[in-house]
């Protein structure tokens, strides 16, 4: 049982902390992963696989997390989680093989996975106030990783570490925040609200909860999807170096921390349905005119960031309003659901197209997903509008 004394700024910072550290683990794959192929002499598809079973890593620990928060308290889930990432990034730098890597990128999954679930967790209990407000600063610290991470392996490579080696010093920070958890109290679980948990069975004959799951798979692979693919697009299509493509990187995250910046202050003026239409075609816009364009339309990948980073969120924010009742299932389906969208339709997919047909048809793929995200968002607001006139209808009746 975790102590009734509890410190909420100082866990507010301490989430913060952990979103930023693990984000910083995540996005450096934008800048590695072309190493990577050329270290392990791997192919587009055998990339795509490391990306996955990186990814399934983390689905497995977005499953379990919950429930072992449930049995053995918030504090020694994220004791576990330090510990499973602490181990997989230190294999890293001992390993030479494909098969090796597979599984040390399993575990490092697993990990961030733990963390993911940990901190949501911890958000959703000290969090008492602003709670918009709040979560849109936490999610901001994955942003700024983003930014961090190129710049602070770029530095790394110019002092002559590997990327390998990239990785397991970032264990400073897990280990930092794992011997501040030995001395730290976190909340239980509220008792203010009680309500029903929601049955899955129900939950998924909701046509709005399939298509909300869709859209989250659909928006996630063309987030991460740019991320991960832009360094190998960059490097074998425009033959772009590590720091050039770092600056790319790095360049997306800036307009992806504006971008949420900007839409934490105009977005009640909107429509939420309409505001991600628009935030969806304006990324696939720029991002298709980065592909067709000339090399120096690079820039556009980066620009794509800003629009792209106000769409999870708004989406969450039209969930949230559309189902009054307990939300954990939901939550945890759609968080499902774009796991598996970066897994199949981001990494495998893309990475078997970038093999048959080429990096650049594959990365036009990519993009495309963001028409279909909004052909299935327009089919979740005619649910939804047709809900809302069956409700009113049972209640004049």
């Amino acid at each position: 049982m975790e102590s009734k004394k509890v410190n909420y700024r100082f866990l507010t910072a301490y989430a913060f902390i952990t979103v930023f550290t693990y984000g910083v683990i995540m996005n450096l794959r934008g800048v590695v992963n072309p190493l990577i192929q050329s270290d392990y002499s791997i192919s587009y598809s055998q990339l795509g696989v490391v990306l996955s079973v990186y990814s399934i890593g983390s689905i497995i620990s977005t499953l379990i997390g919950g429930f072992l928060i449930r049995k053995v308290g918030l504090k020694k889930e994220f004791r576990t989680g330090f510990i499973v990432l602490s181990i997989g990034l230190i294999m890293i730098s001992f390993i030479d093989r494909y098969v090796f890597l597979l599984i040390t990128m399993l575990i490092i999954g697993l990990g961030i996975g733990l963390l993911m679930v940990g901190a949501n967790t911890l958000a959703s209990r000290i969090f008492i106030k602003n709670k918009g407000r709040m979560m849109n600063i936490f999610h901001l610290f994955f942003g700024i990783s983003g930014l961090l991470a190129p710049i602070y392996i770029n530095q790394l490579f110019d002092l002559g570490f590997s990327w390998e080696q990239g990785y397991t010093l970032a264990i400073l920070l897990v280990a930092l925040l794992f011997l501040i958890s030995l001395f730290s109290s976190f909340p239980q679980r509220s008792a203010q609200v009680k309500v029903k948990a929601l049955p899955v069975k129900k939950l998924l004959k909701d046509k709005r909860v399939l298509g909300f799951m869709l859209t989250f798979a659909l928006v996630v692979a063309l987030e991460l999807g740019i991320v991960n693919w832009v360094g190998i697009y960059l490097s074998d299509i425009q033959q772009r170096s590590s720091t050039e493509i770092g600056f790319y990187v790095s360049a997306f995250f800036s307009f992806f921390i504006l971008g949420r910046l900007v839409a934490s202050i105009i977005i009640e003026r909107f429509n939420y349905f309409k505001f991600i239409v628009f935030t969806i075609l304006a990324t696939v816009v720029i991002a298709v005119v980065g592909v067709l364009g000339p090399d120096s339309f690079a820039i556009c990948f980066s620009i794509s960031g800003f629009f792209i980073s106000m769409t999870f969120p708004t989406l969450q924010a039209v969930m949230f309003e559309i189902f009054e009742s307990d939300l954990a299932a939901l939550i945890g389906a759609t968080l499902t659901a774009g796991e598996l969208g970066n897994i199949f339709f981001s990494n495998w997919l893309v990475g078997l197209l970038n093999d048959l047909l080429g990096i650049r048809v594959g990365f036009l793929v990519l993009i495309s997903y963001g028409l279909l995200a909004v052909g299935v968002i327009y089919y979740i607001n005619y649910q939804e509008q047709r809900a809302i006139k069956e409700a009113l209808d049972n209640k004049t009746a």
